[in-house]
């Protein structure tokens, strides 16, 4: 008998290379935005000190430190466009899965409910999903809003509730321990560590954040976690 009934795959980082398609050009119209707000330091000092904080903080805590460190007399301003510049990047027609992902969710598909739980900009996450293409191997998807206080264990308690399983038959994969990993642990379900991306080096900050699984590519997937 399988171990799990139903899959949670993150979007950005865990499908889409987010960090190496996306984020360095948002990441830029995020600092100008700052510095159209006043920022006093030039716009590569903001992208090195955001590049530095990126494993360790959310961006909300990352734009609110560049702010403090240089100083502007919109801080608020800043902070705000910044936020949404990043969150709401330039996303072309057609997007590239990670290698094996594909691979992963066609076969998977076949013997597990698949569900799609994202965080960010609803337009943004929506424009994403459908450059990628692959809205119609999932069972749901949830586009969350981590600006309004949601987290992803409201998610992965609606698939159990809907799906009638208990907590360990739902796997969560992603690449945040401070996301899949926690919200998943915090529902009781079991995690796979998706090492990849500009947040690779984030700190545990709780027992939550040990996932039971880690991989760093999509063809560890299946044999790791006994898929």
């Amino acid at each position: 008998m399988a171990k799990y009934k139903s899959i949670s795959f993150d979007l950005d980082d865990t499908l889409l290379d987010t960090s190496g398609l996306l984020v360095p050009m948002a990441a830029q119209r995020a600092c100008e935005a700052m510095l159209a707000a006043g920022l006093r330091c030039d716009l590569q000092d903001c992208l090195n000190m955001r590049q530095e904080l990126a494993s360790r903080y959310s961006h909300t805590e990352i734009f609110t430190q560049i702010v403090n460190r240089y100083g502007t007399n919109q801080q608020g301003k800043a902070i705000h466009d910044a936020l949404e510049e990043f969150y709401n990047p330039q996303v072309p027609e057609s997007l590239p899965l990670l290698p094996g992902s594909l691979e992963n969710i066609e076969k998977l598909k076949e013997s597990y409910n698949l569900f799609l739980v994202t965080m960010g900009s609803y337009e943004s996450q929506v424009k994403k999903i459908k450059s990628l293409k692959i809205e119609h191997h999932f069972k749901k998807i949830y586009i969350l809003n981590g600006f309004i206080g949601e987290k992803k264990d409201s998610a992965f308690r609606d698939i159990l509730r809907s799906e009638g399983h208990r907590p360990h038959e739902l796997l969560s994969v992603g690449n945040r321990l401070s996301s899949e990993i926690r919200d998943g642990k915090r529902v009781g379900a079991d995690t796979c560590y998706f090492a990849y991306g500009e947040h690779i080096g984030e700190i545990p900050q709780y027992p939550e954040d040990h996932p039971d699984y880690t991989i760093t590519n999509h063809k560890d997937l299946i044999p790791t976690c006994g898929l």
